[in-house]
């Protein structure tokens, strides 16, 4: 009979590529309803998400794709985050400024990416407990 500690130990020590496998496959969950990644790593949104919100996602999809298929570039270039957004010149450069102000974003010459897979998961985990994914 398995003791408390054996059980959590059991529940606590997790196999890394098992544990990546389970977190990837929530979080794409989460991405699903609201975009979806092509092949070459075109972001496509299917639903209405607010305007400051919007380039989260296409950074969150892009890494969170990478992660999953290395193929797919995580960084996203400023071009391909205005076609992908649809943003306005001024309002994609106020909104990058924010995102990598709040350290959301890292910026490497001319691309932009997410800094990390627990912030894409708290902003993601958000999204679903505001009930934007349905906005």
């Amino acid at each position: 009979m398995a003791t408390d500690f054996d059980r959590l130990k059991k529940d606590f020590i997790v196999d890394q590529e098992e544990h990546t496998k389970e977190k990837l496959a929530s979080l794409m969950a989460l991405l699903l309803p609201l975009c979806k990644v092509t092949k070459d790593g075109q972001v496509v949104i299917t639903e209405k998400i607010p305007t400051r919100k919007v380039l989260k996602l296409i950074l969150s999809a892009r890494f969170i794709a990478h992660v999953a298929q290395d193929s797919i570039s995580a960084e996203v270039s400023k071009e391909e985050l205005k076609a992908y957004s649809a943003m306005r010149e001024n309002v994609l450069n106020t909104r990058l400024n924010e995102l990598l102000r709040e350290n959301f974003a890292e910026k490497k010459e001319n691309a932009i990416k997410a800094k990390n897979i627990l912030l894409i998961e708290q902003f993601l985990r958000g999204l679903k407990e505001n009930g934007q994914e349905k906005k």
